[in-house]
């Protein structure tokens, strides 16, 4: 999917840049415009993400303010466990991340500035931003704000009304869980043959599904200590069996090739970039769209809103008043209006895209578990994440083939999974 979606990536970019100059900007050229022109000076950002910065605002800022020198300094996302001597080795003005943890380990060490006199002072609108992640930057700080995210990453499921009709299977609903839609996707039939088509196309191996599904239903990993395994219950136990008894299937395709666009896969999870991809195929796909699996205990809220970017300014930055500006400029309206890769979080422009209506990335409130669990295990080790999804899709592949049942399985993983990560923390 990569490849062919780089292209719609670029000429969105461009498009945008070309609607902000023609109506953001002009449309408040004797205000906003005349205004940015008095701001003057070196401004430095950190990013985690230099190519997601470049393509959603790092190519306009020097336009909007023509007399501010502009340093991007790229963060080494290979060292994420010292990022905080990063940040602090390139002293920059405005940090821009994209993990909470970042953020929340900044936060802590007093790495950045409060912005709420500065929102008070400018009375700077955040009414009018998505309430749950505003609610989620105040949760990290305490009561206090320390970054400000102008956009957001949601997921949702897009269906295949075609193949629901031909193969006469109900369609999805709002607020289903993840069990209810891997249910739904084993009434897909099994046909052999080059046209068979499968209920659900996921890219991704079983230990991504299952922690995907994990964090939906708000099941730990670890310990509250984060030094066990602790995957001895019930409720991991029926998670890891319905996704590797629906997996055995064979009605989840896993490859990377996208059969959800070529008609043959019924469901399929994305952003709402994909809507874009959708439109390259015109008449020829009928689709529909509904919101990303909920908790089943909680039908208000899901896991699929990632902030993507979150602009703060750093508590040593050498031009604290310029950096307010750029931070106010991004977060405000005249980007919101031009956003078309990520989810604006004022609301106020989050009706539609491409003529889809977007109100299924709006639907539901975000649910911070998931971004919660990865602040409080920040030490564990990165080596070991990678090492504990082997274990488990090896396991689960010895279901698949009857070698062993999901009982044992989980409990191999839970044994073995123990053991490399006492070792892991003991070097």
């Amino acid at each position: 999917m990569k490849g062919a979606e780089e292209p719609l990536m670029r000429n969105s970019f461009l498009l945008g840049l070309i609607l902000l100059l023609s109506l953001g900007l002009a449309s408040c050229k004797g205000q906003s415009e005349s205004e940015a022109e008095k701001f003057a000076g070196n401004v430095k950002i950190a990013v985690m993400n230099p190519k997601s910065y470049y393509e959603s605002v790092g190519k306009i800022l020097p336009i909007h303010f023509p007399n501010i020198t502009f340093e991007v300094l790229p963060l080494d996302l290979a060292d994420l466990d010292h990022i905080d001597k990063q940040i602090d080795e390139a002293n920059p003005d405005i940090v821009v991340t994209w993990s909470p943890s970042v953020l929340a380990s900044m936060i802590e060490q007093g790495s950045l500035r409060d912005l709420k006199a500065l929102i008070s002072k400018d009375k700077f609108d955040v009414d009018h931003m998505r309430s749950s992640v505003v609610r989620y930057l105040e949760k990290l700080g305490n009561g206090s704000m320390y970054g400000l995210a102008p956009t957001f990453i949601g997921s949702a499921i897009y269906y295949n009304i075609k193949l629901f009709d031909q193969y006469g299977v109900p369609y999805p609903t709002d607020q289903m869980s993840w069990e209810e839609l891997y249910r739904l996707t084993a009434r897909f039939p099994v046909e052999e043959g080059k046209d068979r088509v499968y209920g659900f196309r996921y890219w991704g191996g079983i230990s991504n599904q299952l922690s995907l599904q994990a964090r939906a239903e708000h099941l730990r990993y670890y310990d509250a200590a984060g030094e066990k395994l602790d995957l001895n219950s019930e409720t991991w136990l029926r998670l890891f069996q319905t996704v590797v008894e629906t997996n055995k299937k064979g009605v989840i395709y896993t490859n990377p090739s996208d059969l959800f666009l070529e008609g043959k896969a019924a469901m399929t999870y994305g952003d709402s970039g994909y809507i874009t991809l959708l439109g390259t195929k015109g008449d020829a796909l009928k689709w529909g769209i509904i919101s990303s699996p909920s908790n089943s205990q909680d039908r208000s809220i899901n896991q699929s809103i990632v902030l993507n970017e979150i602009y703060s300014i750093y508590a040593n930055a050498s031009n604290p008043e310029l950096a307010w500006e750029i931070v106010k400029f991004v977060n405000g309206e005249e980007i919101a209006k031009v956003q078309f890769r990520s989810l604006p979080t004022r609301i106020a422009y989050s009706k539609e895209k491409g003529n889809v209506s977007l109100e299924p990335f709006y639907r539901l409130e975000m649910d911070t578990f998931g971004d919660d669990e990865d602040i409080r295990l920040k030490n564990i080790p990165k080596s070991f994440t990678s090492a504990l999804n082997k274990i488990v899709d090896r396991e689960a592949e010895a279901v698949m083939k009857g070698e062993r049942s999901a009982k044992e399985a989980l409990e191999r993983i839970q044994a073995e999974g123990q053991a490399q990560l006492k070792s892991v923390k003991q070097d």
